[in-house]
């Protein structure tokens, strides 16, 4: 079986959202009418699919991809009060459940299998909303050895100088940053641990003005697990939620820190997406290899129906490509100038990364049409300018 006609497998399977392989070749047999047996045999996809070799053909892949994607995509933190050009990435973890030919052994048996399903951990470039890398694991280790893996597909991404990490509570292990920061001046946020121990050593001033908007202290303090000095801060949402941020950066602003621990809903609207919308939530191969290439695959269809809406904006003249989403944020802006009520940042930076499911409906109704921006106009520009 040909790469390209792998890859092309995986993606349409993907995009068409089919959860089992046998239901897919049988969609695909049916395409051709005068065809009398099967294209591909179930196992010829499973056996390629586990292949050491085309996994190592799409990891670079995957980053051509993601280069293109990001010179494409524009830049939702442009503008963000003392940030300028750091990277931006979120962390984040979630588990995918076995494939029905997997027969899982867990350590209470005496085997080595994760008990939450095979794990994958991705990190995801907030500024262009496109996931970069997938760590896979099928054992039953923490999420967080798995991130210090320096043999792993992410650990690349670990080592931008002067980055900006958004991860998950799972993942706080101060003398990991400290280390990270000392080598490459990246920083981290994260949301708060109840049970971690900290000294206060002082509070830090905050500076009057709507990027601070809803802060209620920022408090320099001592890690028992760290040697560094970090920071927590407090934030009150005018609905009356009270959260707690900490972070290791002492340069940016208290809201800033705030307003990119919320943009890591990006990375769990990708995940979403790929769950429930592009057939993601089993694996389909029983070979641990077989979880990576999936994962990658799922990558490859999210950052190319990216680029595909990107280019059908400008050439549909829309704004945006959700308008739908767009008049809402237009309301709280409104709301906003006549109350008050709600969060500046929050308010006037509106830029998501979700795909509507409406679109891949489109998308999954429409992979036999032939290009044709006449299609666009008639059935493609509705769907991004109001939900039907």
């Amino acid at each position: 079986m040909p790469m390209p006609a792998f890859a092309l497998f995986g993606c349409l399977r993907q995009l068409q959202s089919i959860s089992s392989l046998r239901e897919q070749i049988q969609q695909v047999f049916h395409l051709d009418v005068s065809s009398d047996k099967m294209p591909l045999a179930r196992s010829t996809y499973s056996d390629a699919l586990a292949s050491r070799l085309r996994r190592d053909i799409l990891r670079p892949a995957v980053e051509q991809l993601v280069s293109d994607a990001q010179q494409q995509l524009s830049d939702r933190l442009a503008g963000l009060e003392g940030i300028a050009d750091r990277a931006v990435m979120a962390i984040d973890t979630t588990y995918q459940s076995e494939s029905a030919h997997y027969v899982p052994i867990y350590p209470s048996k005496g085997g080595h299998d994760n008990q939450k399903g095979h794990l994958l951990s991705m990190i995801y470039d907030i500024r262009h909303g496109v996931p970069l890398a997938v760590n896979t694991e099928t054992m039953s280790i923490g999420e967080m050895l798995v991130l210090k893996r320096e043999d792993a597909p992410v650990h690349r991404w670990m080592c931008v100088n002067n980055a900006i990490y958004v991860v998950d509570r799972a993942f706080i292990d101060g003398r990991y940053w400290d280390k990270r920061q000392q080598r490459f001046g990246s920083t981290v946020i994260t949301r708060m641990k109840s049970r971690l121990n900290y000294t206060v050593d002082h509070e830090r001033p905050i500076k009057s003005g709507q990027c601070n908007e809803g802060v209620v202290y920022d408090r320099q303090i001592q890690l028992q697990c760290s040697k560094q000095p970090w920071r927590l801060i407090g934030f009150e949402h005018p609905d009356g939620a009270r959260y707690e941020y900490l972070t290791n950066d002492l340069s940016l602003e208290p809201g800033v820190v705030a307003f990119l621990y919320l943009r890591r809903w990006d990375e769990e609207k990708y995940f979403d997406d790929i769950k429930n919308n592009l057939a993601g939530s089993k694996a389909w191969g029983k070979h641990p290899i077989s979880i990576e290439p999936q994962a990658l695959l799922s990558m490859v269809t999210m950052i190319l129906t990216r680029l595909f809406l990107n280019r059908r904006q400008k050439e549909l003249d829309l704004d945006k490509v959700d308008i739908t989403q767009h008049c809402k944020h237009q309301a709280k802006k409104e709301l906003y100038a006549m109350s008050g009520y709600g969060i500046a940042y929050r308010v006037f930076y509106h830029e998501i990364s979700k795909i509507t499911r409406q679109v891949w409906r489109f998308l999954k109704n429409c992979f036999k049409e032939k290009h044709s921006l006449a299609l666009y106009r008639r059935q493609l520009k509705p769907l991004m300018e109001k939900y039907l």
